[in-house]
């Protein structure tokens, strides 16, 4: 760059500035421009011999088109409802040239232009970028260091921190909503690179602000409780004491198992938590993402993570997608000496599976096989028919089946259609009609207008026309409810239906599934010897990672493969055996021990056998020493007897082979030491430590409220069983650990314990610095001289001269070791990978022989269902199904390039049925979504474009009052009642089915949480549950929608607190606004949440999101919200209040009108407390009626029936007794029980109950005188 610089300016140097001619007029500068060089030339005008010529080259800085180079800010600043035409600003060229003159063909060679000066403008070249839109095939999907760390820091901070919030992003694409494309590659190319940059910005920001975080409590006295302080409510989350686990042998690749702790502050609800979900993406770093970055994907975590060593540890699955190559993850530290620490972070926004599926198949979509390439790239109207319906013509669109003497509903697809009594009203015919002979069809549905009834007609229209051989019809939904829903209607015509993706709810659809389908075909041949090969891989891994772990000496082989010694060197290595052989002595035991002060070997004492048990709770132990236990019998025993009887002789005891000793493991004997299967060193400061930092961690815990991490436990269970699609074997996969966590894998040999031994290299240190004679306890001059003496005389390159490496120390021994067993360890590893990414390319093979297996059941099936996020994952399923239609429900919620991943080359005919007046797609970037559009789906794209469309247009769902509060959104044309909403009834108990609660009462947040609630409404909205629930409604029969994540919760704990012995609210269905799209119920109760004195009123603003909320109800609809606040910051809202004032009845208002129906008493509640007043749902009187019983009812003015009522009377009833029966009137009178005194033969007098005498009158009882004790007979 430097010297393209000096070389333009030289150019510009070459001008006279001082000439009067510049002073006297404008300054022209002429200059020549070369489109393929893109380099300017100045015409050095004080040159006689250059005058009138031409070069032929032009400015090596314009890369751009040949329109004027700002012309995209222009584009971009129109917005997207203006129009195409507009033309930037020109840099003045002569009107009497033809601009074609001026600019030229992108490619031509040879041309001038005259360019007004502007000596205000810096001296810096204008660079005018040119886009390779054919890269993005090529492009990584999953990021890198320079992708993450380094673009955002060389991020311009006045450029980003200065934009107005409506300008675009830099060097990201904008998605045209109203001109076409100049080709089909700029089309891919800018969806492929809007999906990408919107997981990879959360992405940017998450390390960004961590590291932010970080260099900020770098000065705090404890660091790492300020650091998890900190990171709360920032854009990612935070993990750490990350180590290594296990290697885990995966269905689809071998995945590493992850140790990690949560931050103190941070409890996490895991069945309701969008921590970790299978699919996401996260960093890890061992330097805090200075230099280190490693990218993972999560697999499995589980429904609660395991547990790890300690109560505070948690185990995860994850995959590897891109390693540091400097900084690999490896595969632990077999000493246990080096191991790695990591950080790992997950970004709060995004969810990266959603991504990387669209991405890989948009990079395999070419450019000259994109379906229905006209309409999405060039925007054209032409609408065609379908070419299989086009050879048909005529269809019958009656979906009974043909009876005789009943006649069928014929109509040609290219003509009008005669009027049949089929039920449809005339938006939902033309609908039909559309769907039918549209190649392209798109039906908006409102709220209640039934697009999904239209859709479903459609389909069973055409599986009644055309047989098996028209291939099976794909239906897309955004979600696997409304995908359910969707198919549930075709299963009552058709149920020959396969449901892709997840495993689905409905009890109609469970044997549909792809997974149950599969059970009942015979599997693909060739598959299981794949998955036998890919079993071997597994062992083979195995077995290189014991040799790591178990094996820590290298063996002479391996040294004099790599040249390590020279052959003196191996020889005298390779006879290490014989001189311990030689030196050990008779009368002693087969332990050996080593000198610290003597290079010689003479005094050594070597035992081929080790101790066979050893403490359990000690990490390393050295093995020399005199305490070992005598060798075993066998091994004892001289080898006198033939080996010819060995078969014969019943009661010979067969020697054990003893293993063959390693000379370099003798050679290193006294660097040896032993590991148990813990791995832990168990000091007694690292316990007290451990125990101390559980104890406090355990005191801090905390509820995690942030809304961010919260998601329906159901919605989890959905993404986790999309994510793994037909594995189901969560943890139980097989696995060997590494790093601390590694447990010896072979069986020990005899004489060995359990224990894996490992070389101490710490004693490279250790003993030398140790030698008493050179330490002077009272000298602190600092002298270090005589540690430059040590360093000398263990110098590896002064001892390599030595050829009898028995006489080298030990340090050096160990130096010398550490470089080749890294050597080793190296080429192990670099084995293991390779088995890895073969593993890998396995399970890919199986994957697409499975493809194959599965495509062919779909194709015996008529109807293949599956969500948007499943289509771009199984696209070489749908590629192998050969689809020629495909109908998708939602569409209007959908991303572009969702679609557009689902579409197959053999696809004819696609149907798009949504509302884009409702919810939009959602994105993971805000400012994606509104500067570059990537927010507006195709649907609503190719509606704004003037694309041919069918908008139905009588609705089914809202009484009329309720409609009204769309009207706003939907005004040409009008939405229309159908005849059925006028039918609707009333709402018991209250005096309007409509009602907008407006109040004052400030909104607040949850603590450590963003998400905004509103305690007021939250317990108006329980409170108003309760009495409806009195009125005789069921709790599903109601709905509490909102659209704020924190409030959801606080309402259900506003219900759990109303439940009665009688009455329990809990069961009533929360939900947010978005997750309700697409639903509907009897009662919905609205809480907006916002009121506040900033005028802020979020997620209220979106007309699409207010329209969702309003058109959700049926009968009754109560909402709960500042009402002025509304009005004055939204004019939509304005308006809705508007027409809420303007109804003839009182729809609006401070107190909620409550209405008894037994006595018409008008009840008003303007606070929670008010609602005691009516606690049995009616109102302040007495009941007064007449029980059926004949007493008047005692209780508080109530709706329910008094069927229902105990009455506590007395129960006034003649028994024939002709005494009043004085029991409860509840209960059953039963026998007289009234106290009587009756004279008995004896003359005395007896007291009792009534029956009792009238029992021993009839002699089924006897008494005795309580005075004489005579017995009394009848």
């Amino acid at each position: 760059m430097g010297s393209r610089k000096e070389s333009s300016r030289s150019r510009w140097d070459n001008v006279d500035w001082d000439s009067p001619n510049l002073s006297n007029s404008p300054t022209v500068v002429n200059v020549t421009i070369n489109s393929l060089t893109n380099e300017v030339e100045l015409l050095n005008n004080n040159n006689n011999n250059n005058k009138g010529k031409t070069n032929n080259t032009r400015s090596k800085f314009d890369f751009g088109s040949n329109t004027a180079s700002d012309n995209w800010l222009y584009d971009a600043g129109r917005g997207w409802d203006s129009s195409p035409n507009v033309q930037g600003k020109s840099w003045n060229p002569s009107v009497d040239e033809d601009p074609q003159d001026v600019y030229g063909h992108k490619f031509s060679t040879k041309e001038k232009a005259t360019f007004k000066l502007n000596l205000d403008i810096e001296d810096v070249p204008v660079f005018s970028k040119v886009t390779d839109y054919t890269a993005f095939r090529k492009q990584d999907i999953i990021p890198d260091y320079d992708d993450i760390i380094t673009a955002e820091e060389l991020k311009d901070p006045e450029v980003w921190e200065n934009r107005n919030f409506r300008t675009p992003l830099p060097d990201i694409p904008i998605n045209r909503i109203k001109t076409p494309y100049d080709n089909t590659d700029q089309y891919l190319y800018t969806h492929f690179e809007l999906m990408r940059q919107d997981f990879l910005i959360p992405l940017q920001k998450a390390v960004k602000a961590y590291k932010e975080v970080y260099n900020y409590t770098k000065t705090k006295d404890d660091q790492g409780a300020a650091m998890e302080t900190a990171s709360n409510q920032q854009p990612y989350r935070l993990y750490e004491h990350v180590h290594l686990n296990a290697i885990v042998f995966g269905s689809k690749q071998t995945l590493y198992r992850i140790s990690f702790r949560l931050p103190y502050y941070c409890r996490v609800n895991w069945p309701q938590s969008k921590r970790l979900m299978p699919g996401t993406l996260v960093l890890l770093s061992k330097d805090h993402f200075e230099k280190d970055l490693k990218i993972a994907t999560i697999v499995e975590r589980g429904d609660e993570p395991m547990r790890g060593a300690n109560r505070f540890e948690y185990l995860l699955d994850l995959y590897l997608e891109r390693d540091n190559e400097n900084q690999p993850f490896g595969f632990g530290d077999p000493s246990t000496a080096n191991e790695d620490t990591y950080v790992m972070i997950e970004a709060t926004d995004g969810y990266f599976e959603a991504y990387r599926h669209v991405l890989n198949v948009f990079q395999r979509i070419k450019p000259t096989e994109l379906p229905f390439k006209p309409y999405l790239v060039d925007l054209s109207n032409e609408i065609l028919i379908p070419n299989y319906a086009a050879r048909k013509g005529t269809y019958d669109i009656r979906l009974d089946k043909p009876v005789r003497g009943v006649d069928r509903w014929y109509v040609d697809i290219r003509r009008e259609w005669p009027r049949y009594d089929h039920r449809l009203d005339k938006t939902q015919e033309d609908a039909l009609r559309t769907m039918l002979s549209h190649n392209l069809s798109i039906v908006q549905g409102p709220p209640g207008t039934g697009k999904t009834y239209v859709g479903t007609y459609a389909m069973q229209v055409l599986l009644n026309n055309f047989d098996a051989s028209l291939g099976p019809i794909v239906c897309i939904c955004q979600t696997n409810h409304a995908l359910d829903q969707f198919l549930e209607h075709i299963y009552k015509h058709e149920e020959k239906i396969v449901r892709v993706g997840g495993r689905s709810k409905s009890d109609l659809l469970k044997d549909n599934t792809l997974y149950e389908l599969k059970k009942v075909h015979e599997r693909p041949r060739g598959i299981g010897r794949m998955y036998r090969s890919r079993d071997e891989l597994g062992k083979e891994i195995r077995r290189a990672l014991i040799e790591l772990y178990e094996e820590p000496c290298v063996s002479v082989d391996f040294i004099t493969n790599i040249k390590g010694l020279n052959p003196r060197q191996i020889d005298s290595l390779s006879r290490i055996n014989e001189k311990v052989k030689s030196a050990v002595k008779p009368s002693s035991s087969r332990n050996f021990s080593i000198a610290d002060d003597s290079d010689s070997d003479d005094d050594w004492e070597i035992s081929s056998a080790e101790p066979a048990v050893l403490p359990k709770k000690t990490q390393f132990s050295n093995r020399r020493g005199n305490n070992a236990p005598p060798l075993p019998q066998q091994q004892q025993r001289k080898n006198g007897a033939s080996s010819s009887w060995a078969g014969g002789n019943p009661n010979r005891i067969e020697p054990v082979k003893e293993k063959k000793t390693n000379p370099v493991e003798l050679w290193l004997a006294e660097a040896i030491d032993y590991m148990d299967d813990s791995g832990m060193m168990s000091t007694i400061a690292e316990e007290m430590k451990q125990t101390l930092l559980e104890k406090e961690k355990g005191l801090v815990f905390d509820e995690d409220l942030d809304d961010r991490d919260l998601i329906e436990e159901d919605e989890l269970k959905e993404v986790v069983q999309e994510f793994r699609g037909d594995d189901d074997k969560a943890f139980r996969n097989p696995f060997i650990q590494i790093g601390k966590a590694y447990k010896k894998q072979s069986e020990p040999a005899p004489g060995e314990g359990p224990e894996r031994k490992v070389v101490n290299y710490q004693k490279i240190r250790t003993a030398r610095e140790c030698e008493p004679q050179k330490f002077n306890f009272f000298d602190d001059s600092g002298d270090d001289s005589f540690f430059e003496e040590d360093n000398n005389k263990y110098s590896l390159e002064r001892w390599m001269k030595e050829n009898d490496v028995s006489m080298w120390p030990l340090p050096v021994r160990l130096k010398a070791h550490k470089i080749w067993v890294d050597q080793r360890n190296a080429m192990l590893e670099a084995k293991i990978r390779m088995l890895m990414k073969r593993y890998v390319e396995l399970s890919d093979e199986i994957r697409k022989t499975t493809a194959a297996f599965e495509a062919k059941i779909c194709r015996e099936h008529r109807v293949v269902g599956m969500t948007s996020t499943a289509a771009a994952k199984y696209h070489d399923l749908l590629e192998a199904m050969r689809p020629r239609i495909m109908v998708v429900e939602e569409a209007a919620e959908m991303l572009e390039s969702h679609i557009i991943s689902a579409l197959t080359n053999s696809l004819e005919h696609l149907i798009l049925i949504g509302d884009h007046q409702q919810l939009r797609p959602t994105t993971a970037v805000h400012e994606l979504a509104e500067n570059h559009a990537l927010g507006v789906s195709l649907f609503e794209r190719l509606v704004k474009n003037q694309f041919p469309f069918t908008r139905l247009s009588h609705q089914r769902r809202m009484r009329p009052e309720i409609r009204s509060l769309i009207n706003p959104i939907y005004m040409d044309p009008p939405l229309q009642d159908h005849p059925d909403v006028l039918k609707r009834a009333p709402i018991k108990g209250m005096e309007q089915s409509l009602f907008f609660l407006a109040h004052t009462e400030d909104e607040t947040h949850l603590s450590d949480s963003a998400s905004k609630v509103n305690e007021h409404e939250a317990k108006m909205a329980a409170k108003l549950s309760v009495y409806l629930l009195l009125q005789g409604y069921k709790t599903e029969d109601i709905t509490i929608i909102t659209m704020y994540a924190g409030q959801k919760s606080l309402i259900k704990k506003a219900l759990r607190e109303e439940r009665r012995a009688y009455t329990d609210p809990e069961t009533i269905q929360v939900s947010s606004v978005d997750g309700f799209q697409g639903e509907e119920n009897k009662i919905i109760i609205l809480s907006l949440v916002r009121s506040n004195a900033n005028g802020q009123i979020g997620f209220l603003k979106v007309v699409n999101r207010v329209c969702v909320s309003l058109s959700r109800a049926k009968d009754g609809f109560y909402i709960l919200g500042n009402a002025s606040l509304l009005c004055e910051r939204s004019d939509l809202w304005n308006e809705i209040v508007a027409n809420l004032e303007n109804q003839p009845a009182r729809m609006i208002g401070t107190k909620l009108p409550l209405k008894c129906k037994k006595h018409n008493t008008i009840t008003e509640v303007q606070w929670p407390v008010d609602f005691t007043e009516v606690e049995e749902g009616g109102c302040t009187r007495p009941c007064g009626e007449f029980l059926p019983c004949g007493h008047k009812c005692t209780f508080k003015c109530h709706p329910f029936d008094h069927m229902d009522i105990r009455c506590n009377l007395q129960c006034q009833k003649v028994l024939p007794c002709r005494h009043t029966c004085i029991r409860r009137c509840c209960e059953p009178c039963g026998t007289c029980i009234t106290t009587i005194n009756v004279k008995l033969p004896c003359g005395h007098t007896m007291e009792g109950e009534c029956n009792f005498f009238r029992d021993m009158a009839s002699g089924r009882k006897t008494g005795k005188c309580p005075v004489c004790k005579t017995v009394v007979v009848p």
